[in-house]
Formats: C-alpha cells, sequence, structure tokens
C-alpha cells in the first residue's frame, strides 16, 4: 500500500531545485510519484512504507541542501 504525503521544504528557489528534488527521492527504493513545488515550499511524495522511511526521504532532501520544516 502506498501513503502519500505532503513536507515543507525550504531552500528550493526554481524549477531546477525541483528537479533536483524530484529525481533524487524518485532514486529511492519505494518512492513512486513525486511532485516539487518551490513557489509551494512542499514535496508531496507517494510512497511504500515498507520499503523507504519518511526518515530516509528527509535525509535524501537535506543531503540534497534542502530543509524539511514541519
Amino acid at each position: 500500500m502506498m501513503d502519500t504525503l505532503t513536507l515543507n521544504v525550504t531552500g528550493m528557489t526554481c524549477g531546477g531545485c525541483e528537479h533536483a528534488v524530484t529525481r533524487g527521492l524518485a532514486r529511492l527504493e519505494g518512492v513512486g510519484d513525486v511532485h516539487a513545488s518551490h513557489a509551494n515550499a512542499t514535496v508531496v511524495v507517494t510512497y511504500d512504507a515498507t520499503r523507504v522511511s519518511l526518515d530516509q526521504i528527509k535525509a535524501r532532501i537535506g543531503a540534497m541542501g534542502y530543509a524539511v520544516v514541519s
């Protein structure tokens, strides 16, 4: 079963940032759809929680230089 969540992400400033986040998260095993929006400062991720954890998703975003905020 796939879960969908919306994360507030700071640091994205352009379409290139959106593409980088989308591409980076899509490479994680268990991640399905990813939609990043720098205008809304959000990333919507559909993922299989049995294959990838929320912490792994957040860590990947952080490793790309962006920050997930509450």
